[in-house]
C-alpha cells in the first residue's frame, strides 16, 4: 500500500511539473533546436498593412469613427508604443482605438447587466472604474508585444554590430555596410535587417540624411543599446571617422552589459528554485519515508478512535 502511493504521488508530481514547465522546455527547444528549413520571412520586418478580417474591419471603423470625435485619444504615448511594436500605419492605430473602444462598451455593458439583473444601483457607479480598466487591458498586450520585440532586437543586435565591423574593416560605407548586412540577415536577423532596409529606404527614397535615419530607426525600436549604436554611427559619420572604432566600442559595452545580466539571473536561480523543491521535490523524499509510518499510526489509533465511537 505504501509503494502504491509513493508511485502515485510520484507521478502525480512529475505530471504537474511537466505540465507547468512546458512553457520553458518549448523555449529551450526553440532557442538551441538545429533548424532543418529557412525560416520564413514574417510581418515584423517591415510595417505591412495590417491583415483581412471582418472583426479588424470592425473595429478599424470603430477606431476612426472615435478618433474623428476624439482626436486627442492618439497620444503621443500610444504612437510610439505602436511603432516600437512594429504597428505603424494609420490602419493600425484605428483598430487600436477600435479594440480599446469595444473592451469598454463590454465592460460598460457587462455593469449594467449585472446591476438589472442583481437589482443591486451600486454597480452602475462601479462602471466608470471597470471601464478605465478596459480601457487600459489593450496597453497591456501591446506593451508585452512591444517587450517581445525588443528582447529579440537584443538577442540579434550582436550579429549585426559584428557583421558591421568586417564590413567596415574591408573598407565600405556607411551606408554599403548597412547596405550588404541587410541582404546577408534575412533570416538569421529578421527584425534588425528589416529595420536597416527602412533605413536604406528612408535616405534613398525619401531623402532623410544618414544621421536622421539612424536617429528614426533607434526610435522606431526603443532599444538603449541601439540607440546608443546610432549615436556612435552619426558622430563617427559627421566627423568622417573610421565606423570600425564606435562599432568595436559598441560591441564591448554590449557584451559586458549581457554578461552582467547574465550573472544577474544566474544569481536568482537559487531563490527561484526554493518553490521548485517545495513542492515538486520534496514531496518525492517526504512521500515514501513518511508513507508507512503514517498508515502504521493510523492502522494503530484505528481501534483506540474506534472504541470511543
Amino acid at each position: 500500500m505504501a509503494m502504491l502511493i509513493g508511485i502515485v504521488t510520484f507521478v502525480a508530481v512529475v505530471g504537474l511539473g511537466l505540465v507547468l514547465l512546458q512553457p520553458v522546455f518549448t523555449q529551450y527547444v526553440d532557442t538551441y533546436a538545429v533548424r532543418v528549413r529557412t525560416r520564413k520571412q514574417t510581418d515584423e520586418t517591415a510595417a505591412e498593412a495590417p491583415k483581412e478580417s471582418t472583426l479588424l474591419a470592425v473595429c478599424k471603423t470603430i477606431g476612426e469613427v472615435v478618433l474623428g470625435l476624439l482626436p486627442g485619444l492618439a497620444d503621443k504615448r500610444t504612437s510610439a508604443l505602436l511603432i516600437q511594436g512594429n504597428y505603424r500605419t494609420t490602419q493600425h492605430l484605428a483598430m487600436f482605438i477600435g479594440i480599446k473602444t469595444l473592451f469598454v462598451l463590454a465592460s460598460v455593458v457587462i455593469c449594467l447587466m449585472s446591476a438589472a439583473g442583481n437589482g443591486d444601483p451600486k454597480m452602475i457607479f462601479f462602471s466608470p472604474v471597470i471601464a478605465l480598466v478596459g480601457w487600459a487591458i489593450p496597453n497591456f498586450f501591446l506593451a508585452q508585444r512591444v517587450r517581445k520585440r525588443q528582447t529579440d532586437i537584443l538577442k540579434e543586435l550582436p550579429t549585426i554590430i559584428d557583421l558591421l565591423i568586417v564590413c567596415a574593416q574591408a573598407g565600405l560605407g556607411l551606408l554599403s555596410c548597412v547596405d550588404k548586412v541587410s541582404k546577408e540577415v534575412t533570416d538569421s536577423c529578421p527584425i534588425l535587417g528589416g529595420e536597416m532596409r527602412q533605413l536604406l529606404n528612408d535616405v534613398k527614397i525619401f531623402a532623410k540624411s544618414v544621421a536622421h535615419a539612424l536617429a528614426d530607426m533607434g526610435a522606431r525600436c526603443g532599444v538603449d543599446e541601439l540607440q546608443n549604436m546610432a549615436a556612435a554611427l552619426i558622430a563617427a559619420e559627421t566627423k568622417g571617422s573610421d565606423i570600425s572604432y564606435p562599432l568595436r566600442a559598441q560591441a564591448e559595452a554590449l557584451r559586458e552589459k549581457t554578461r552582467r545580466r547574465k550573472e544577474e539571473e544566474a544569481s536568482k536561480t537559487p531563490v527561484k528554485m526554493v518553490p521548485v523543491i517545495m513542492f515538486f521535490i520534496m514531496p518525492l523524499i517526504l512521500c515514501p519515508m513518511l508513507g508507512p509510518a503514517v498508515i502504521t499510526i493510523m492502522n494503530s489509533l484505528g481501534p483506540v478512535f474506534g472504541g470511543h465511537k
